[in-house]
């Protein structure tokens, strides 16, 4: 499957957030497992009165409920809320970043959160949290309502590209602009970690660093020598992807970066590349792509409005 191309802000359907736009979906009662919905309101009081039935029927049923949003949002909850604000959670929106979310609702078990944690992020972190939550969670009993700004043409695009559900006031629809992530293979629980090293790589000549920094991370981490190899081989093809260019040549020039992540299941590295304006993103179903997950577990490519994100998987630690 082709990862599509991000959305254009300017493309963006301007009609009014609070009813549902022409040709939308219906209203569906809410599925088993995650459900994960924009909520296009930049109003606090507004996203406290759309969101109160979510927020009353889970406290009725003894599940939690998280509010992760500055303080003009907190009071308009524990405003609307009144009593029984004093059993919801209001956690510091500086204690709960794309990074870690994944972690942090995994804990969170049956429950309803609202915020703008990834919203709140406008850099690749923010468009691959939002993506996790939907790959990570799908069979957890969790509603994630994540607030974007209608008004903001790149807010608005983000949040239609990334929900598979929208919140109006008539109730949940099911979102005809979101773009599921490709993957290459299910992705296992846990797959972002803490960031323990970041390597900005601008050209060719960057990439015997981002190996050795890699394999330093992987030793770190226990892996033994063969895996650790593996992980650099498909660490420095990612990267050579990210950027636009081809196993038969070099990294192209550009802003591009290597994270790596460790977490108690894997070893993560992520290559952020800007490719050349029109260069065509890699799919899943590539024979590049294919070649590239001879060495790792699993391997997932994305594309944001900044330029594109290949995510590789590259082993377990445990």
């Amino acid at each position: 499957m082709t990862v599509p191309s991000p959305a254009d802000p300017s493309s963006v359907d301007p009609s009014p957030t609070g009813s549902s736009p022409a040709g939308s979906s219906p209203v569906e009662a809410a599925p088993r497992g995650l459900v994960h919905a924009a909520v296009l309101c930049g109003d606090p009081d507004e996203l406290a009165r759309r969101t109160e039935d979510h927020l009353r029927t889970t406290l009725a049923a003894g599940g939690a409920v998280e509010i992760v949003l500055g303080r003009r949002g907190v009071r308009a909850f524990r405003d609307l809320l009144g009593a029984d604000a004093e059993r919801v959670a209001f956690p510091s929106p500086a204690t709960v970043v794309p990074s870690v979310l994944i972690h942090h609702l995994d804990e969170l078990g049956r429950g309803v959160i609202v915020g703008r944690v990834c919203a709140d992020d406008p850099g690749p972190d923010g468009d691959l949290g939002e993506d996790a939550v939907t790959l990570l969670l799908a069979e957890h009993p969790l509603t994630v309502l994540c607030a974007y700004d209608p008004d903001d043409p790149v807010e608005h695009a983000r949040a239609l590209r990334h929900h598979p559900w929208l919140l109006d006031d008539e109730g949940l629809r099911r979102n005809p602009g979101y773009r599921p992530p490709s993957t290459s293979s299910p992705v296992p629980a846990g797959l972002l970690g803490s960031s323990v090293a970041t390597l900005s790589v601008p050209d060719g000549a960057a990439l015997a660093g981002l190996r050795r920094q890699v394999a330093e991370v992987a030793r770190e981490a226990g892996m033994d020598p063969e895996r650790a190899e593996a992980i650099v081989l498909a660490a420095h093809e990612a990267m050579l992807f990210a950027s636009g260019a081809d196993l038969r040549s070099d990294l192209l020039p550009g802003e591009h970066v290597l994270d790596v992540r460790v977490n108690p299941a894997a070893v993560v590295t992520e290559c952020r590349g800007t490719p050349p304006s029109g260069t065509p993103l890699v799919p899943v179903e590539d024979t590049r792509f294919v070649h590239l997950r001879r060495f790792c577990d699993h391997a997932t490519v994305h594309t944001d409005h900044e330029g594109r994100l290949v995510r590789v998987l590259t082993g377990t630690t445990r």
